[in-house]
């Protein structure tokens, strides 16, 4: 096999590789599915009290397609004294410490964190709603899936540190986006990144 074939056929697999980790094979959640899921959740105690009926709504109308999440926070002046929480702590090292589970699930199923910042000023256009002037961190997370997102929700290890998000947040709202565009984007980022690369090692050893 010829150097230029062999660059070429390694930079195909290494973006295959990459795809089917970001976007995967493509199904949508079946009613038996998200019955499950919900069940699943519902042996959780925090969810045994709650109306799940808008997340049974947004599996039900799954795409089958990458979602993203949208998160504005406000957080606690000092976090709740739960267990593992140290005296000291700040609100922003709770959220973390929550968060750093749940980032390397999402990692796993291809989630991303692709935007987040801290506020720089008060809400400029609040119409119907109450206390939504002030927040102070905004991010938004992609999920390769509604499956995904399940599976990340149901997991335990989801769970073990649930209670730091509720000590660390005064307030918080997420909500999903589908359908959704960034421009750019991670495939077609890696995708130029890796044929940038090859053409180059072409360059360089052919």
């Amino acid at each position: 096999m010829s150097l230029p074939i062999i660059i070429w056929t390694v930079t195909f697999i290494l973006y295959a590789i990459f795809w089917l980790w970001y976007v995967g094979f493509r199904n949508r959640l079946s009613q038996e599915e998200v019955d499950q899921y919900l069940y699943k959740l519902k042996t959780f105690p925090q969810y045994q009290n709650q109306d799940l009926s808008g997340l049974r709504k947004f599996l039900e109308n799954d795409t089958g397609k990458s979602f993203a999440m949208v998160n504005s926070i406000s957080l606690k002046q000092k976090p709740d004294m739960v267990d593992g929480v140290k005296e000291g702590d700040s609100s922003l090292k709770t959220l973390i410490n929550y968060h750093k589970s749940f980032m390397k699930m999402m990692l796993k199923k291809g989630g991303i964190g692709i935007f987040q910042g801290r506020v720089a000023g008060r809400s400029f256009d609040v119409i119907g709603i109450e206390n939504a002037e002030e927040w102070q961190i905004s991010g938004i997370n992609r999920f390769r899936s509604r499956r995904d997102f399940m599976e990340i929700l149901i997991h335990p290890m989801f769970h073990e540190k649930h209670e730091f998000k509720f000590a660390a947040l005064s307030k918080s709202i997420a909500y999903p986006v589908d359908p959704w565009f960034q421009l750019g984007g991670l495939p077609l980022t890696v995708g130029l990144i890796l044929s940038l690369a090859a053409a180059i090692c072409h360059i360089i050893f052919v």
